[in-house]
């Protein structure tokens, strides 16, 4: 299935089964094309290509890409989606902040109950339909005892289960044709946009569960196939350093083009400068309207690297100066902000000397830009370093 991974998209269209001979299929009847891309339209000019009926698979279906528009209703999750694994919170702040982003787009959201989507997942790999990845695949199995990932192989013999009867199967095709029909009702000029994965596990914990493991990691994806759903994944910020974090677009076959719409729609607004603010512009202080007023959406706390000091300058009203200095430096609290960057330069241009946007270097060794001060300015002024942060001097006073 797609994910979104070191900015890559992936794109799962609808264009048919396995047209390649010699390719063995996990579920002949669902499997399709994914492609993965650098770009959105890298992805469509792939699809392009491949895109068409093919004489040689009983599976094919020919569906032609219809022009693309923005959809008209975009549909969130109703609740606290389900996260996971060692970085949980980390995911769903990234979750949060993709929310936000959408939000900050303008564009109509709605919420919807996707228990049915999980319900429909489920079938993939605890139902009877985990039978026709047998069918595939028992010949070679048998064949070779020991040869296959012995993972892949309980999954795989699973399928043999007593209870995974042909009235099991046609009762389980009979609720995916429900949760289809229901989920069409839904989509109908719209998108729906779920993360792409819910967390990640550490090497340790899918060796100790590693069915348990990988089924969590498809939990927002698995359900894709088997409803006849086009998907989308694209990269939506960082959960953590070195952890990207992804959210995926799904959308009706005959409504595919939409997809790519509704990316570069998301993609656009989360095209943002991370910006460092340490005073007025702050959460709860009285400039923060001016930074969600030009799009920007906190991101986190940080400090800078100890090379600062930090001084009250003598303005209506009271503004923090930071000053990088050769000796006798700081770690000083700061914000980090994203700010789209169509905003960026009115920002920068509004703010008065003697503060400006320059590099602040953070105490994790990140470098951003931020607030800055030009030292003349702080000749004279109230030393406030020791405060650690504009935010506790505040305090104090």
């Amino acid at each position: 299935m797609p994910a979104a991974l070191n900015g890559l998209v992936g794109y799962k269209p609808a264009v048919g089964a396995w047209p390649a001979a010699g390719v063995v299929p996990a579920c002949r009847s669902i499997d399709c094309v994914t492609v993965f891309a650098r770009h959105v339209d890298d992805a469509a000019a792939v699809d392009a290509a491949a895109r068409g009926w093919c004489a040689d698979d009983p599976y094919s279906a020919d569906r032609p890409l219809h022009r693309g528009e923005q959809p008209k209703t975009w549909l969130l999750p109703q609740g606290r989606p389900e996260f996971f694994g060692p970085f949980a919170a980390e995911y769903e702040a990234a979750w949060e902040r993709a929310k936000e982003t959408i939000a900050r787009s303008g564009v109509r959201v709605q919420q919807v109950d996707v228990s049915l989507l999980q319900e429909a997942a489920a079938l993939l790999y605890e139902g009877p339909l985990v039978a026709e990845r047998w069918s595939a695949l028992a010949g070679f199995i048998e064949a070779h005892p020991g040869s296959t990932f012995p993972v892949t192989e309980t999954i795989l013999r699973s399928g043999t289960q007593a209870e995974h009867t042909a009235a099991a199967l046609f009762r389980a095709q009979h609720r995916l044709a429900e949760i289809r029909r229901a989920v069409r009702s839904w989509l109908r000029q719209a998108v729906l946009v779920l993360p792409t994965c819910g967390g990640t596990w550490t090497r340790e914990q899918v060796g100790a569960d590693p069915i348990g493991t990988n089924s969590k990691m498809g939990l927002y994806t698995n359900h894709c196939n088997l409803l006849d759903l086009s998907a989308l994944a694209v990269p939506a910020g960082q959960a953590g350093p070195e952890l990207p974090f992804g959210v995926t677009l799904f959308a009706l076959p005959e409504e595919e083009a939409n997809l790519i719409e509704a990316a570069r729609i998301l993609l656009r607004v989360q095209d943002t400068i991370r910006v460092a603010v340490c005073g007025l512009h702050m959460r709860g202080m009285p400039l923060e309207p001016q930074m969600t007023g030009l799009g920007a959406v906190f991101a986190e706390e940080a400090q800078t690297a100890p090379v600062y000091r930090l001084y009250k300058l003598e303005t209506d009203p009271p503004k923090p100066g930071l000053v990088r200095t050769l000796l006798g430096g700081a770690p000083i609290a700061v914000e980090l902000w994203d700010m789209p960057v169509e905003s960026f330069g009115r920002f920068t241009a509004s703010i008065p000397a003697p503060l400006g946007i320059g590099r602040v270097e953070l105490a994790d060794g990140r470098s951003v830009p931020g607030f800055v001060c030009e030292a003349y300015a702080a000749e004279g002024t109230l030393d406030i370093t020791a405060s650690g942060g504009w935010r506790n001097a505040m305090a104090e006073v």
